[in-house]
């Protein structure tokens, strides 16, 4: 068994707004498209965006569980 050390706040910064950065960037590309494809890009940077929230947060659903380190 390997013990892997809590994420340190660098890391959780750096992927955090690097992940809402994508999100941002997505967003701001998606009104150069055609309207269904705009609404998919919008998803898709909404979804991002909350992800990279949900990292800078820490959020637990985003950590795995005993079970999944024992693989």
């Amino acid at each position: 068994m390997s013990t892997k050390p809590d994420d340190c706040l660098p890391c959780r910064l750096i992927s955090g707004f690097g992940v809402m950065g994508m999100g941002a960037y997505i967003y701001h590309q998606a009104a150069r498209r055609k309207p269904v494809e705009r609404n998919i890009m919008k998803i898709i940077s909404v979804g991002a965006i909350l992800l990279g929230a949900a990292r800078l947060l820490n959020m637990e659903f985003l950590k795995s569980t005993k079970s999944d380190q024992s693989r």
